[in-house]
């Protein structure tokens, strides 16, 4: 997959295309992406998928406070490429792109990206005010004879899947809920930070995590199962996420894994870790000796929970987030 920001860089190829923003590129987004590479296959053109940058919210000021991504621009990248899609075309997202007329924006993909088959999810808007839907693109697509096909949205539990209701049930505890409409444990990237060496005294060292974006969605508070890239090996643990409130009284929340049997250091290295399974609440112990009582049953409860866990699989998972040297593939 090569990753793209202006229309000469398509090499000037017919494309297939999907667009949206993609926050978490959740089962029902795989969907539209599945559909975009067959009608690509179809009519052999070019896939590709849209998505813009930076978030249309934090560019219109409205409440960025409150944003926060289930996937980083990185992460985003690397798991639309596992799905067998030619361009990833990050569209810069200004006032003026904002105010483009549905119409607008429409003529300026088929001319400008040569865009000659759309794939468009049933509910999806666009253009300015979000005036523009499936049956509006269809009459401007059939102007120019491109192609339109319409996907009906996934469901879950019978529940239509959207970000909006994974983040919802990530930031309820609901972790495996979002893991089933994400398609894959929900990811935390970053960097491993000094932290104070509080967790190495109980006999439960643990790395404290920055994560890459500061604008990541960090579920709820509570100890959790984790699937755990370190030093590009995979390891089994548990992470806390919240503020230690037995041994601690600032009110700054860390994000601390503990990797099970791993000796070796991290500082600085980068870390990816998989949230498998919410095991509890955080909270306040009576002592010391009372939390360490707990990490121990809390070990046994995630080795538990991760006992079916396939390394293959997360070796899959993690190799689409890690960088590669060639951009192209």
């Amino acid at each position: 997959m090569i990753i793209i920001q202006r229309p000469n860089q398509t090499r000037r190829k017919e494309l297939a295309l999907t667009l949206g923003f993609f926050d978490g590129v959740h089962l029902g987004h795989r969907e539209l992406i599945k559909e975009v590479v067959h009608q690509a296959e179809l009519f052999g053109v070019e896939s590709a998928v849209l998505t813009f940058w930076p978030h249309p919210r934090l560019v219109l000021h409205k409440d960025p406070e409150k944003l926060r991504f289930l996937t980083t621009l990185n992460e985003k990248s690397k798991i639309i490429a596992k799905q067998g899609i030619d361009y990833l075309i990050v569209q810069e997202f200004s006032k003026d792109f904002f105010n483009l007329e549905p119409d607008e924006f429409i003529k300026f993909l088929i001319k400008e990206f040569k865009v000659k088959h759309f794939v468009i999810g049933s509910d999806h808007r666009f253009g300015k005010g979000g005036k523009g839907d499936a049956d509006l693109l269809n009459k401007i697509s059939s102007e120019f004879g491109c192609t339109v096909k319409v996907v009906n949205p996934v469901l879950v539990d019978g529940v239509n899947i959207s970000s909006t209701k994974v983040r919802d049930a990530l930031l309820k505890g609901n972790t495996e809920l979002a893991n089933k409409m994400l398609g894959y444990p929900y990811l935390i990237t970053g960097a491993v930070q000094n932290g104070n060496q509080i967790g190495r005294r109980l006999g439960f060292p643990t790395a404290n995590i920055r994560p890459n974006d500061p604008l990541k969605l960090i579920p709820r508070e509570g100890v959790y199962a984790v699937i755990v890239n370190a030093n590009h090996k995979i390891h089994k643990g548990m992470l806390n996420i919240g503020f230690r409130p037995t041994i601690e009284t600032a009110r700054k929340q860390t994000i601390e894994v503990n990797i099970f049997d791993f000796e070796e250091d991290l500082y600085n290295a980068g870390i990816e870790v998989a949230l498998v399974k919410r095991l509890r609440d955080e909270k306040r112990f009576p002592s010391v000796e009372h939390l360490k009582e707990q990490l121990v049953i809390d070990k046994q409860n995630a080795l538990e929970a991760l006992k079916d866990e396939n390394e293959e699989f997360y070796q899959n998972l993690f190799l689409t987030l890690r960088p590669e040297k060639d951009s192209n593939h």
